[in-house]
């Protein structure tokens, strides 16, 4: 059947095969899948090892294969309705191929290659990549009916599984291929002030996208039907992300990572169903220790609400970990999604704002802006969509915006010619925008223009760069609360970030005095005797819509001591001055993240929500449970029935004036999906 992977979210189950796996129990392999309610496994295949029989002299066969693994495995699954992903990995070779043929290999600039443990890496611009992977693609698809094809570490592969970057690749392929684009020697080192290095960051991108498209090509022209997976944002049929952890990540742990990936692939790329997999264990040096069940049941959780695959990956098979405290979690949700895929099928996001994942600008930082900005919408409940900012410059864009009111732009500096007026027609349409930072500062290629180029925003120059210091602020004014509501007793939000003195149109609303850097010590000093006019907000109506920009980065501030201040202001401008209004009141914590999707036949709405009270500090634990819960929405037409899946009850429902549904859910547990039916 075509496009088998549209029909329904899938449960897949990732079992990421060592070499001393081989030799695994396929009866038992297949009765563990079947007891997580998997219906679709992914399982490695080749490129570093090859678990069949290959007759390809370039492909490496697993030492302690014996037999034809794959098709013993295949087979079963077939026997049993599970869809059969293929994993490949060319971004390296074994050592003994790697000897023969240095010309396919990554070249350090001192002269030397990657080897781990054995595994050599390969370069995208070298023969191995460009021709081998598609003769390996070959073999397997003519002699096994696989489903999907997923490929682990695509594209430039510079760091090393111990975290060592080993620098821009100076292989005699990259160097020619660079040379004859662009005229010039490769660079030496990353540097984003250097011309140079921005061309090749631009040729990275460029020929990952050339052979990522020639595989897919190669692929779809042997089968239509196989489903390419992979996190690349063209090509692609089943975006696959993942939700993992690393011990030398910034703390805390990122507890929206999966809502995150999910909604910005839905609200980005029509074409491409997402599966988000929740990573087992705790890292690459930890592999064989899981994360915290409870964080594991988060992520699996959010995919749910959202509309995306249950996912879930681990090293080796489901049958030989040592730790194994996660199992009942994802067995419990892959178990409910098996049961209510139905409610989670064909849904639709109800928003009406979008906040865009500011990718091209993470040079810059406004990954944490972006964040900040995510945990207080999460938190403040209003509901919102994602758009990778990729989407922003193609010609239809604009039928996608025509969704939302309110677009947010978190600190995104990099923008083309042709996001600027994409965003300015959006603005000048009816729609209202939320701008932050320095978005637009730069262009496309990240070259700073010393402006903020976004016409609607109504600013004319720069005056000049405010630096960054301790003990700066800004006041709100007795004029600012007379427009932003909640402020009675907060006078004053501290700034510690570069802020731009901005000229401004005189057609500009003014909000918030910056206050300079004042003493901060001792306690007998600690006034301040400047009060400016300049101001930390502005407002514009730009033909029929309206900019709010806030020049410096609100989210960044949130993101780093979640201070009330910072999540006050940008809700208080995103709900007084564009009036940005809660689509679903839920009396509940701002530990609870809300969702509502639509079924898009109009059989059902759902109303989700996620409770994330077990995270304290870097601990996840069994989040606290949550009574009586009143939830209020608006509805369009007659409701028969309230139930809420997870609890497996009906609740009772009041709907006023025709169109105001007020339920209550009785207790929140981990997660909640209601169902509203229509009649």
């Amino acid at each position: 059947m075509s496009k088998w992977w549209k029909q329904k979210p899938m449960r897949m189950i990732q079992t990421n095969l060592r070499e001393i796996d081989a030799g695994l129990d396929v009866d038992e392999y297949i009765q563990k899948l079947k007891e997580f309610s998997a219906d679709v496994v992914l399982f490695n295949v080749g490129g570093i090892v090859a678990n069949y029989p290959t007759k390809l002299p370039f492909h490496y066969r697993n030492p302690y294969l014996n037999g034809d693994l794959v098709g013993k495995v295949l087979n079963r699954v077939k026997q049993e309705g599970i869809r059969f992903i293929a994993r490949f990995d060319f971004s390296k070779v074994n050592q003994v191929l790697a000897d023969q043929h240095p010309e396919w290999l990554y070249m350090s600039a001192a002269g030397e290659v990657i080897n781990y443990n054995g595994q050599v890496h390969t370069c995208i611009n070298g023969r191995y990549q460009q021709e081998h992977c598609l003769e390996i693609l070959e073999e397997v698809i003519d002699n096994y009916l696989i489903d999907g094809v997923f490929f682990n570490m695509a594209g430039y592969v510079t760091t090393d599984y111990s975290g060592n970057y080993h620098g821009i690749c100076q292989c005699d392929n990259c160097k020619k291929a660079f040379y004859e684009r662009y005229g010039h020697p490769l660079p030496l080192k990353e540097d984003i002030n250097d011309p140079v290095f921005r061309l090749y960051d631009k040729f990275r991108e460029e020929t990952s996208r050339e052979l990522f498209h020639k595989i897919c090509r190669f692929i779809k022209g042997k089968n239509e039907n196989i489903a390419i997976a992979l996190w690349a944002h063209e090509g692609v049929d089943i975006f696959r992300s993942e939700s993992n952890t690393a011990i030398d990540r910034p703390l805390p742990e990122w507890n929206y990572s999966a809502g995150h990936h999910v909604k910005m692939v839905l609200g980005s790329w029509d074409h491409m169903v997402p599966s988000n997999t929740a990573v087992h264990f705790v890292d690459f040096p930890f592999r064989h220790s899981s994360v915290s069940p409870n964080l594991t049941a988060v992520r699996i959780a959010q995919s749910i609400v959202y509309g995306a695959w249950p996912d879930y990956y681990v090293i080796g098979t489901l049958s030989n970990q040592d730790d194994r405290l996660c199992f009942d979690a994802v067995k419990q949700l892959f178990g409910f999604h098996k049961q209510n895929e139905e409610y989670y099928t064909d849904i639709e996001s109800i928003s009406d704002v979008c906040l865009v994942v500011p990718s091209k600008s993470t040079h810059h930082g406004s990954m944490k802006e972006f964040r900040g900005i995510y945990r207080i919408l999460t938190e403040s409940h209003i509901l919102f969509d994602l758009i990778h900012d990729g989407m922003l410059s193609d010609s239809s864009v604009m039928e996608k915006l025509k969704k939302y009111k309110t677009l947010i732009l978190p600190d995104m500096r990099n923008m083309s010619d042709a996001v600027l007026k994409n965003i300015e027609s959006y603005v000048s349409e009816g729609g209202n925008v939320l701008v932050t930072g320095r978005t637009s500062t730069y262009d496309a290629q990240g070259n700073s223009l010393d402006n903020v180029m976004l016409a609607c925003t109504g600013v004319r120059g720069i005056r000049k760069m405010i630096p960054r210091e301790k003990g700066m602020y800004f006041r709100v004014r007795t004029g600012d609360k007379e427009v932003l509501n909640g402020f009675e007793d907060l006078d004053i939000i501290y700034l510690y970030d570069d802020f731009m003195e901005l000229d401004v149109d005189d057609d500009c609303e003014k909000y918030l005095a910056y206050i300079p850097t004042c003493m901060f010590g001792p306690p007998e000093k600690c006034y301040y005797a400047v009060e400016t006019t300049i101001p930390g907000m502005i407002s514009k109506q730009y033909g029929k819509g309206k900019c709010v920009f806030i020049p410096w980065s609100i989210g960044k501030h949130y993101e780093s001591l979640s201070n009330h201040a910072h999540s006050m202001l940008l809700v208080g401008a995103l709900r007084d001055l564009l009036q940005v209004k809660n689509i679903v009141s839920a009396d509940v914590s701002p530990l609870v993240e809300l969702a509502s999707h639509i079924q898009k036949d109009g059989k059902w709405q759902l109303v989700s929500l996620v409770n994330h009270s077990g995270q304290l500090g870097t601990g996840f634990f069994e989040p606290l449970t949550i009574y009586d819960i009143p939830v209020r929405l608006k509805v369009d037409r007659p409701v028969t029935g309230v139930k809420a899946l997870y609890g497996g009850m009906s609740l009772n429902f009041h709907v006023d004036n025709g169109s105001e549904l007020s339920f209550t859910l009785p207790r929140l547990e981990l997660f909640e999906t209601i169902v509203i039916e229509f009649s």
